[in-house]
């Protein structure tokens, strides 16, 4: 893996930095350009996963599904390429290259672009989406109705004050989901995540200047935003939270400083490589418009509505209606299991981020076969030698979790869909798992033998460790035996 040197910073004037704006004098004078991005997810060792990431280059299926995944580099090469902006008739032919790597509903999506492309087949992605976009959002709605309504049924067996707050929610949520304008409060956090968001995406260009100025942006807006950040903890979560975080960056002094930070951004912004970033440009129009506190337009996000949902209920009495309302509203279609939930999602975005969103949970990423976080909370112990003892045999686990002899490899969409299930568990509720290791230690058997291996820097060992530790992980009733045989052949 490549890591490039540090050198000095290329794109702004740090004299004319620090005379404009003294008191900022860091991260001026030298940055990293960092090393490209991986959607292949690390959480321990990097380096004890890199040859099964490189592995992924050679095509491995899903050792859960069995379905083929689409490795970083293929997706990294189609970004470096600029398919994503090509017309969906030059478009879909490449697209369909791909198709079979593709979940259920990225290929629905990719079905109406086909539609589309049959009437106007010189317009790009992001274009048929809007065309796509009224139809889908009727059939959402569709959708989404019946959920809101048990909610807000099961809402009425609230105390007073607890469904006020519910229907201050509501009201914002139902604004949001009917494109009318609403005031919210300026969120740091909020705008360094869309910053990242847009990170995720130039890195897979692999335009490295591009990418030292999106992350000099990150690295600036944290630093400045940091005390804020930690000042509106006070304030705590839900709506009645969000009217105090308004009125305080409403204070003059507050207002003054958002507005500073936010302009030495800007002219970060449009000094650096990615000036012409639409993302970015309307990022820091949107952003500029919370600060003041003038009205935006806010599209709905199911995950923001169920995050403000459970900071009002949480503090019910009743924990089995407080339970059963987060039930009902983890119902609500999300994009990676519904069609039109897709499309009204991503209605607005570019070309490439729409692009970077339909390859995304097909891309293999580095499973922990045993849980890197385990479920089960031991016992504490009391007595300090027998606490250090405990302490350095769980930091051993740990370290077992994070080796490459707990490692497989599934698409980013099964793996979060996992998450710390254990492993036997989610055997059992999917069974094809079965027929699917095999597959998968079948395929890594034909790449040990064309000398695959060897390439990356793996070890035959890999193959029958593997083997043995999905036997030992899966159900004792039932556990994986996996056939070798073609491996001494």
């Amino acid at each position: 893996m490549k890591i490039f040197q540090i050198v000095a910073n290329r794109f702004y004037n740090t004299n004319q930095v620090q005379a404009s704006h003294p008191q900022k004098t860091h991260s001026n004078i030298f940055l990293t350009n960092p090393i490209p991005f991986d959607t292949v997810s690390f959480t321990a060792s990097k380096a004890s996963g890199t040859p099964l990431k490189k592995l992924a280059e050679f095509g491995i299926p899903d050792m859960y599904t069995g379905k083929e995944m689409m490795s970083n580099g293929a997706l990294s090469r189609l970004f470096k390429n600029g398919v994503f902006g090509l017309p969906l008739n030059k478009l879909l032919p490449i697209l369909g290259k791909y198709n079979n790597t593709l979940h259920d509903t990225e290929q629905e999506v990719v079905k109406l672009l086909k539609s589309v492309e049959k009437k106007h087949p010189n317009i790009k992605i992001n274009e048929a989406f809007q065309k796509l976009f009224p139809e889908q959002q009727k059939i959402l709605l569709n959708i989404q109705r019946p959920v809101f309504q048990e909610i807000t049924k099961k809402a009425c067996d609230m105390p007073r004050t607890f469904y006020d707050d519910f229907i201050d929610l509501m009201r914002y949520t139902n604004k949001k989901i009917a494109k009318d304008p609403t005031i919210s409060h300026f969120s740091e956090k909020e705008f360094i995540y869309r910053l990242e968001q847009v990170a995720k995406q130039i890195k897979m260009t692999r335009r490295h200047t591009e990418v030292s100025s999106i992350n000099r942006l990150i690295r600036e807006a944290k630093i400045l935003f940091r005390e804020q950040i930690e000042e509106k903890k006070k304030f705590g979560r839900g709506i009645a939270a969000k009217k105090l975080k308004m009125e305080y960056q409403m204070q003059p002094a507050v207002l003054k400083q958002n507005t500073q930070n936010l302009q030495y951004l800007r002219e970060l912004f449009e000094k650096s490589y990615i000036k012409n970033n639409k993302e970015v440009r309307n990022l820091f129009d949107v952003t500029n418009a919370k600060i003041y506190g003038f009205p935006t337009f806010e599209p709905f996000k199911r995950q923001e509505f169920i995050y403000d949902l459970k900071n009002i209920v949480k503090f019910l009495k009743n924990k089995e209606l407080e339970a059963d309302i987060i039930q009902i509203a983890r119902e609500l279609p999300t994009s990676s299991d519904e069609v039109s939930a897709f499309i009204v999602k991503h209605a607005n975005d570019t070309p490439e981020r729409i692009g970077y969103y339909l390859f995304k949970g097909s891309i293999a990423s580095i499973e922990h076969i045993e849980p890197r976080v385990s479920q089960v909370k031991e016992e504490p112990i009391i007595k300090i030698g027998k606490k250090k003892k405990k302490k350095a045999k769980n930091d051993g686990n740990v370290s077992q979790r994070n080796h490459i002899n707990n490692y497989g490899l599934s698409s980013a969409y099964i793996n979060s869909m996992r998450s710390n299930t254990p492993f036997e568990e989610w055997i059992r509720k999917n069974p094809q798992a079965y027929d699917s290791c095999q597959k998968y230690v079948d395929r890594l058997i034909e790449l040990y033998k064309t000398g695959k291996f060897a390439q990356v820097g793996l070890n035959k060992s890999y193959i029958t460790t593997f083997a043995d530790r999905v036997r030992v992980n899966s159900p004792a009733e039932k556990p994986i035996i996996l056939d070798l045989s073609k491996l001494e052949v």
